[in-house]
């Protein structure tokens, strides 16, 4: 990993677990005029049902998360499924969302800027990560919800199997999947 290279839109290499599993983290600062407004604002963004459902959809994302680490920062960090230039690529289908939570933070590209803009400031932000740890780096997304998919279809399964034909079952099976 050579950190002192660029790669498109100015973000830099970072490190990969499993040939997979990537991070990204990046400072930002709060608009100075209400930091305090401004955080919330985020929170209530970022928490609505919408934008979870527009994150899912990606389906390559494992983590999304701001925090503030201080009055005026918050440091943006993400794992996600493969390279870091495709998965800030995919954004565009966010744009809107993007647009939105950009709009909180000092130096943001206006609401005219193109989409280059965005991901040049996203870019601007990044500081190196040097080390993480996921818990599954060689499964993706996909894979996890299709293994829970099943997990869920068998429990199901045993459950059913636990009744008898037109009789009540009594007690409760447990499952070890």
């Amino acid at each position: 990993m050579d950190q002192m290279a660029t790669l498109k839109y100015g973000l830099r290499p970072t490190v990969s677990i499993a040939g997979n599993a990537t991070p990204f983290a990046a400072i930002y600062t709060l608009k100075q005029d209400d930091p305090d407004g401004h955080a919330r604002a985020l929170a209530q963004i970022i928490g609505t049902k919408e934008f979870g459902e527009a994150i899912a959809e990606m389906a390559v994302i494992h983590i999304f998360s701001f925090s503030r680490i201080s009055h005026e920062e918050v440091l943006f960090q993400t794992n996600f499924d493969g390279d870091v230039v495709a998965y800030f690529e995919g954004f565009k289908t966010l744009e809107a969302p993007l647009r939105e939570v950009l709009a909180h933070f000092e130096g943001a590209p206006g609401a005219d800027a193109d989409f280059t803009n965005l991901l040049e400031f996203v870019a601007a932000g990044q500081v190196d990560v040097i080390a993480y740890f996921s818990g599954y780096p060689e499964l993706t997304v996909n894979q996890i919800r299709r293994d829970a998919d099943w997990r869920m279809k068998i429990m199901e399964f045993q459950k059913s199997l636990a009744r008898p034909a037109g009789k009540v079952a009594w007690g409760a099976t447990a499952s070890a999947l």
